[in-house]
């Protein structure tokens, strides 16, 4: 225990080091006199998934600070759709700023980032890239903390527009050799299975089923919105981990209640926001069958203040909400890369 305390220490130490040279550069190099506007364009050229997995660690090993701030999502019906609002601050950073998107057919998504320092707006950044990013980036944590070390297949349930980065962050922290993928749609399926190929070196193969995609698998992620369960509980075996990483609405859930209740451990992003949008636990708690103390953060178990995985056999689960302080963390990592590249154009 006291040699892996020592080892989270050392590795703290080393991205707070990162951190502080990448905030040195920025400095260096004469900061924007005002604002900059970031697109989608620009955010897919200055971050990947690795970094945005690295951020979210800073950020989780961070949280205890008491200037570190999670607000909840905010929806309000407009239209068709939704407006959806979040905001967050971190401490550890300067920061604080807001994501704002309209959940329907074209909506476009926006974060504002600005310092804590003195008020001043940084960026405006277009942040459809940015969400789907960091939201896999989340499921790539997780997955870190607590799927098997031997972990090899992983099964996707879910093709849409979130889902790629789900692989590629599960691929970025596991030996991945087999993606299995099932959707409703046969051709989201293959054209899926394609991408996977094709951008991550990684052999990927279509099911028939979700029931035949899971099987054996070792890393499970659900990625849809659906109102019902996609998952079973007795598919899965002994020692898998699952990231239930789409529905992020109170009437959604892509898991029986039977996979919450065989997890060993049952983590989230942030518990106050589960308490109104995670659907799978909040109906088990309703029911008396589960209890908000069952469940942790995942910032609690990178900080080793709750134990994760206990044994090769345990069924680990992680709910996935997107929470405005991943999004404002990552954003301030995009900012500093833009102004270190040159990248971006000034705001009037």
């Amino acid at each position: 225990m006291a040699k892996a305390a020592t080892k989270k220490r050392a590795s703290k130490a080393a991205t707070s080091k990162q951190t502080a040279k990448s905030k040195a550069k920025v400095n260096k190099k004469a900061a924007p006199q005002g604002p900059l506007y970031l697109t989608e364009d620009d955010v897919q050229r200055l971050v990947t998934v690795k970094d945005a997995i690295a951020t979210l660690e800073l950020l989780f090993e961070t949280w205890p600070d008491p200037a570190t701030v999670n607000l909840p999502r905010q929806r309000a019906a407009i239209g068709n759709g939704a407006l959806n609002l979040m905001g967050a601050a971190w401490g550890a950073s300067e920061i604080f700023g807001l994501k704002a998107y309209y959940g329907a057919a074209g909506g476009r998504f926006h974060v504002l980032l600005y310092s804590s320092r003195d008020g001043r707006l940084k960026a405006m950044i277009e942040a459809d890239h940015l969400g789907r990013i960091r939201t896999g980036a989340a499921s790539g944590v997780a997955t870190k903390l607590l799927a098997n070390p031997d972990a090899r297949t992983l099964a996707v349930i879910g093709a849409g527009r979130q889902a790629f980065t789900q692989v590629a962050a599960v691929c970025t922290v596991r030996k991945i050799e087999t993606v299995r993928v099932f959707t409703r749609t046969a051709e989201h399926s293959e054209a899926f299975v394609r991408d996977i190929e094709k951008k991550l070196h990684v052999t990927a193969k279509p099911m028939s089923s979700g029931e035949a995609a899971i099987g054996d698998a070792d890393v499970v992620v659900t990625i849809t919105k659906s109102a019902e369960p996609v998952l079973r509980a007795n598919w899965l075996k002994s020692g898998v981990h699952v990231n239930v990483a789409g529905a992020n609405a109170a009437a959604r859930r892509e898991v029986d209640a039977e996979t919450v209740l065989r997890a060993t451990v049952r983590a989230t992003d942030h518990l106050d926001q589960a308490r109104i949008e995670a659907g799978e636990y909040c109906d088990l708690v309703a029911a008396g069958r589960l209890k908000w103390q069952d469940i942790v953060e995942l910032g609690d178990i990178l900080t080793e203040k709750v134990p994760g995985r206990r044994g090769p056999a345990d069924i680990t689960l992680f709910k996935s909400l997107g929470i405005a302080l991943e999004d404002i963390a990552f954003a301030d990592l995009i900012w500093r890369r833009a102004v270190e590249r040159g990248v971006g154009k000034p705001m009037p």
